[in-house]
């Protein structure tokens, strides 16, 4: 089994070099790692390209980080893609343990794992694996994108009209028609918190419209779910609120 590491980046020039290395330390060194640079400004492309081992595709346009991951899996050639944004980095047993898991269970299409604030705050390695149900991605998605993994079979595809929620939106698609996998251990190290100053998820407003779009689509699984969408607008809602309060 061939695992493909999946890096899109945009204006990524201060933090591409450590995500870069953090692949190219692993104890179970990656089939190939693929850098997809959506028409940075910067010279993320010029840092890329001093690795002679990464393969760098370039969009012609600004497209989003769904249209280059969806990009960057079907430039893979492995059967498992793993997904790290480009201010990221992962433990050195990463891929080790993704391989562990998805060599051992052909059921597992979809996996995830928690992730932490600095390389400093380790965890147990437990190699844990859990079932999520669709209830719980549908409410909470833990499946940040440098945490996660797919088999490359797996059909669905982030959708590319999404620029914020994206990877929730596809984790409730894929938890729906499939069972989603929890590895209970932290490979991941963010270069910044979720939603904090900078990243995609720094738009609270944004991210918030993402997820309203997403829980209205919900009739799409099931049309029964029609009668949900009112009281998932408002816990959505609600979520904003009590951050805003807190803040």
């Amino acid at each position: 089994m061939k695992i493909s590491v999946v890096i899109p980046a945009y204006n990524a020039a201060t933090c591409i070099a450590n995500a870069i290395q953090s692949c190219m330390q692993q104890t179970m060194q990656p089939h190939e790692i693929i850098v997809i640079d959506d028409a940075s400004t910067d010279n993320t492309c010029d840092i890329v390209a001093q690795y002679k081992d990464v393969r760098l595709f370039k969009q012609a346009a600004n497209r989003g980080p769904s249209a280059a991951r969806n990009r960057g899996i079907k430039e893979a050639t492995g059967d498992v893609i793993a997904f790290l944004d480009s201010d990221d980095t992962w433990a050195p047993e990463k891929l080790a343990a993704v391989y562990d898991i998805f060599s051992k269970h052909d059921e597992v299409v979809y996996l995830g794992h928690p992730y932490m604030l600095s390389a400093e705050q380790k965890s147990a390695r437990t190699n844990n694996l859990s079932t999520l149900s669709y209830t719980s991605v549908l409410l909470k998605n833990p499946y940040q994108p440098s945490c996660l993994s797919i088999r490359k079979s797996m059909p669905l595809r982030f959708d590319e009209s999404y620029r914020y929620c994206e990877d929730h939106e596809l984790s409730i698609r894929v938890a729906y028609q499939y069972k989603v996998h929890w590895l209970a251990d932290a490979y991941t190290t963010l270069g910044r918190p979720q939603l904090s100053t900078g990243g995609a998820s720094a738009n609270i407003w944004k991210m918030r419209k993402g997820e309203l779009r997403l829980y209205s689509s919900v009739y799409k699984h099931n049309i029964i779910f029609l009668l949900l969408i009112p009281f998932l607008w408002i816990f959505s809602i609600g979520k904003m609120i009590r951050r805003l309060i807190l803040k």
